[in-house]
């Protein structure tokens, strides 16, 4: 019975620690996890708000270009309008003129048509008596030539007038075709005018909607931002608590990243986010052709590890080593961490953890920070290679 029970309690026991030896491992798989959720979300965020940059570009451009073509149409219009006025006088002076050739054609016609009747009541004592009056065969030739010439005079004034007449009447009719062809060009004008219009109204709407979509995605980023700085904050305020002791372990700092020596960025005023800030430390980059993900970062001086954050916003994945006397150093954006709160490191030989991008952090690189008795410092100055 002792020997049963004390074979469930190593199984217990056993079956514990293998739980504590995992829980760390659970936590940090799940940390990175929502770690890089976060980190693509930010990211997202700022795609998005050059994506609608971009957008509002296009359609102002497209918006403009829209504008003159509106603007050429409308002189289109203009320039047909007159046309149109103009066609519509030519036509008013040939309608008059055909007006006043079709008289002069039914007034001759009945005077022609009178002089017939005449001549035909009178056709036996007219002509008869015109014939008696000759004397001599010449005489009556020429009289006869004159009555025919009356009649052929008629026909041919009669001819001329109707050729006179059809040649108005072409003419009416042409310009009734380019009045026609002039309406029908002003009619598609008017027509690409409305299109044009609705095309312009549809850009700004569209515009408006960019712009809408902009002030959201600032306020996101201003959400995100903000976060940030909260984490730097409460990264500060760790920095900010006293040593656990008050003696300064003392000795050089070596750099943290053995082998990795490009500074991307320095220590001091920058732009972040569009916005001024100061950075509190250096960051350390992989330079122009090595790779530095993953690459181990080692503690800068010896001490005790103050603090283990696994964070999705600011530094991300940081460690502070607490080395005496209110000195400490900062190690953010790491893409693990090997060490653990209390644990005793040594300078330039303990490995914290890697490098990486975790956090609010736009690559692999590592955030290394110094402070001297509580103080900021350019931690250049001090770091040997």
């Amino acid at each position: 019975m002792k020997k049963t029970t004390a074979r469930i309690l190593c199984f217990l026991l056993a079956a514990v620690m293998l739980l504590m030896l995992a829980l760390p491992y659970a936590v940090r798989v799940l940390a990175a996890d929502d770690l890089q959720q976060l980190e693509q979300q930010l990211q997202d965020v700022r795609n998005e708000g050059k994506e609608l940059e971009e957008k509002q570009e296009q359609q102002e451009a497209y918006k403009e270009n829209l504008e003159a073509q509106n603007e050429i149409i409308k002189q289109q219009i203009a320039t047909i309008a007159d046309s149109i006025a103009t066609t519509k006088e030519s036509l008013a002076q040939k309608q008059a003129e055909l007006d006043q050739k079709r008289r002069e054609i039914e007034e001759t016609n009945a005077l022609f048509c009178e002089r017939l009747r005449a001549m035909q009541v009178n056709r036996s004592s007219g002509m008869l008596s015109t014939l008696l009056a000759v004397n001599t065969f010449d005489e009556l030739l020429t009289a006869s030539t004159t009555l025919s010439r009356i009649s052929a005079a008629d026909t041919s004034l009669l001819e001329k007038l109707g050729d006179e007449q059809a040649e108005i009447e072409r003419q009416e009719n042409e310009i009734n075709d380019q009045l026609t062809q002039l309406e029908t060009d002003q009619a598609a004008l008017e027509s690409k005018k409305q299109e044009l219009a609705s095309n312009i109204q549809a850009a700004d709407n569209s515009i408006d909607e960019i712009e809408a979509l902009k002030l959201a995605n600032k306020d996101e980023e201003a959400r995100l931002v903000k976060e940030y700085n909260e984490a730097r904050a409460q990264a500060e305020a760790e920095l900010g608590r006293p040593s656990g002791s008050p003696e300064f372990v003392g000795g050089a700092y070596n750099w943290p990243v053995p082998g990795y020596y490009n500074i991307s960025s320095p220590y001091g005023p920058r732009t972040l986010y569009g916005v001024p800030d100061f950075h509190t430390g250096i960051d350390i980059n992989k330079g122009t052709y090595a790779t530095i993900y993953g690459a181990n970062i080692v503690a800068s001086l010896s001490g005790t590890v103050q603090t283990v954050v696994y964070g999705s916003r600011g530094y991300g994945y940081y460690v502070i080593v607490d080395h005496g006397g209110n000195n400490k150093t900062l190690y953010g954006h790491m893409s693990r961490i090997d060490v653990t709160v209390g644990q005793q490191v040594v300078g330039g030989v303990t490995v914290l953890g890697g490098v990486g991008s975790t956090g609010n952090s736009t690559g692999p690189h590592l955030h290394f920070e110094i402070r001297l008795n509580g103080q900021q410092v350019d931690p250049a100055p001090y770091l040997g290679r």
